[in-house]
């Protein structure tokens, strides 16, 4: 297979793709192992342009307005980051764990939001799989009746914050 041929190799357009390309590609890209990630990742929606207009006010609501990206921290630990104040605040960590996909069942690294976290993030997934540029892929999942077939697509672009 050639990198043409590779479903996440057309990294310009994969923030914009439909909801299930972007699982078909999630499916075929390798997963993050643990030790692979260090420091701050830029978060940012990704999916269809309707997807991402209301990505927005959707993370507001539950809490995550002014969402700026991930911070990996060493020792299976991981924390969101938000520019709230005119400052950046650390708010809802994550545990690192490696189980099957919800999305494929494969092996993939899951950051595990605390029982202890306000709803709806205590019922929050994020799996993460590497996109052939260097970005991130990643799906989150909300275990609710209603939610559980739903996917809520971001990007991590290391090192820019």
């Amino acid at each position: 297979m050639t990198k043409a041929d590779c479903p996440m190799s057309n990294t310009s357009s994969l923030s914009t793709r439909s909801i299930g390309q972007l699982k078909q590609a999630f499916s075929a890209s390798r997963s993050v192992g643990v030790n692979e990630l260090s420091g701050f990742y830029r978060g940012e929606p990704a999916g269809p342009w309707w997807f991402r207009l209301n990505s927005g006010p959707t993370l507001a609501v539950t809490g995550f307005g002014g969402w700026l990206g991930k911070q990996f921290l060493g020792e299976g630990r991981a924390v969101n980051l938000f520019e709230r104040e005119g400052a950046t605040q650390q708010h809802f960590p994550m545990t690192l764990a490696r189980r099957p996909s919800l999305i494929d069942g494969k092996d993939t690294l899951a950051l595990l939001y605390p029982a202890t976290a306000r709803a709806p993030w205590c019922w929050v997934t994020d799996e993460l799989r590497w996109a052939s540029d260097g970005r991130i892929l990643g799906m989150t999942f909300v275990d609710r009746p209603l939610m559980k077939q739903l996917v809520f697509p971001f990007m991590l672009r290391p090192g820019q914050g």
